[in-house]
């Protein structure tokens, strides 16, 4: 209830009112039996964060349920059953992944001027240190891994930047790559030229663990490794092995696995580890964009007009 209120806040749940009979209360699973007689009627859903994973059967009492609005990123976690019923599914997913791709682009922009390693230094030596070769934006060799909705944006972000923007996703052609201004390249060829490496690959099985010593240790003298992704795409005790012994390097991880880390963990220890507590997504004012967006959705909805970020049922096994 408390993310309801904090998305659909700022006016939103009035300007929803408007155009629909919104129920008063929150139906959750707990709440569910207790409330068939609305359930029954209920033909749109509007969620965000915390969506209960209804049964088959409970799904199925809703005879008259057309859709369900979620109001934040990923729903491959419970969008399943709705959309073999036939049920649309409509995430703001694009709207999420804005604030975290600006996270990103922020920290790989001050990455490409080596801010972290030379603020460090810095504050260590009490002087400034022109002995270190100086780097900047322009010409910073950067890799993005997965051209979603977030690495997109990413890439978007950097299009007037003057970085070289190398790409890694097997599911993007190269000319879609060569659209964005990008080189699509392998994974071992980013890690080893790319001075920053961006992480936005999405939560699937065949990322889980993917990157780990052979990579993190091809990387260039103060090269950069920037985690917004998921935590579980990292093998952390390697992380923790190769920053251990390469001191030159810096990993800025605002996720982890677990999450947080285990409190006697490393990475809290480690000087070139940044961490930060998943605060690249939606926060304060910038979860109202959710909201902003699943209600633009129902509007075009209502008006006949095509809908944007409509999730089909073949696009879940990708999906983050």
């Amino acid at each position: 209830m408390e993310n309801i209120s904090g998305v659909y806040g700022g006016g939103r749940l009035e300007r929803l009112k408007k155009t629909a009979n919104i129920h008063r209360g929150f139906i959750t699973s707990k709440n569910f039996d207790a409330s068939f007689y609305v359930i029954s009627r209920t033909e749109y859903i509007f969620s965000t964060w915390g969506m209960p994973r209804l049964s088959p059967e409970q799904i199925a009492a809703m005879k008259n349920l057309k859709s369900v609005f979620y109001a934040a990123g990923s729903v491959k976690s419970f969008a399943g059953p709705y959309l073999k019923r036939g049920i649309k599914v409509i995430s703001a997913w694009g709207a999420n992944a804005m604030p975290t791709a600006a996270f990103a682009f922020s920290q790989i922009i001050l990455a490409c001027k080596d801010y972290f390693r030379s603020s460090m230094e810095y504050r260590a030596k009490k002087d400034i240190v022109w002995k270190v070769e100086k780097r900047g934006v322009y010409g910073c060799k950067v890799g993005i891994l997965g051209a979603g909705k977030v690495g997109q944006r990413v890439i978007e972000m950097l299009g007037s930047s003057g970085c070289e923007i190398y790409i890694y996703d097997p599911y993007l052609p190269e000319k879609q790559a060569k659209k964005f201004g990008a080189i699509k390249a392998g994974i071992e060829k980013i890690f080893k030229e790319c001075m920053v490496v961006s992480n936005h690959m999405p939560d699937i099985d065949e990322t889980k663990g993917k990157i780990g010593a052979k990579l993190f240790g091809s990387m260039p003298d103060r090269a950069v490794f920037i985690n917004s992704g998921r935590g579980a795409q990292v093998m952390e005790n390697d992380l923790v092995k190769v920053f251990s012994m390469r001191t030159d390097l810096t990993a800025l991880l605002d996720v982890t696995f677990p999450e947080p880390p285990d409190k006697s963990s490393k990475l809290f220890k480690l000087p070139n580890v940044i961490l930060s507590p998943h605060i690249a997504g939606a926060y304060g004012k910038e979860q109202f964009l959710l909201a902003d967006c699943v209600i633009d959705e129902f509007e075009a909805m209502l008006k006949g007009r095509p809908l944007k970020y409509e999730v089909k049922l073949k696009m879940l096994k990708n999906m983050g």
